[in-house]
């Protein structure tokens, strides 16, 4: 989620959830470009955990907004942090990005796994002798 988070002003060509999800691996495609392997975990969002309270005061009063996450969900107005306010709408962006990020690098030369919501992929099958 730090890459993420970083996005705070998103470009204007970030317009739908699939426009944020092909933004996201570009930006890490870049970011690992000396590398063979890419290990993508994200967090895990728990309404019970201590960082509840964090969360909370981030939002300085105002009430969470969920999203649907879906390819065609609309997300140009609006801002990041308000899009992410809500912990249900982070625990199904990062899944989404998960096999977002999947997709994008099926055919890639990188070996590529991610962990969101207890699941562990990767674009290749794994065996083992």
């Amino acid at each position: 989620m730090v890459l993420v988070q970083k996005m705070t002003t998103k470009p204007a060509t970030i317009i739908t959830v699939k426009d944020l999800g092909q933004h996201f691996n570009d930006r890490l495609i870049t970011l690992t470009a000396g590398s063979d392997e890419i290990i993508l975990v994200f967090d895990t969002y728990k309404s019970d955990s201590l960082k509840q309270k964090t969360r909370e005061k981030r939002r300085q009063g105002k009430d969470p907004v969920q999203y649907q996450i879906a390819d065609d969900t609309s997300i140009k107005h609006i801002p990041m942090g308000r899009f992410l306010s809500h912990e249900k709408t982070k625990a199904d962006l990062t899944v989404y990005l998960a096999e977002a990020t999947l997709t994008y690098n099926a055919n890639s030369p990188k070996l590529v796994i991610t962990s969101a919501a207890g699941h562990t992929r990767s674009n290749r099958s794994m065996q083992f002798d």
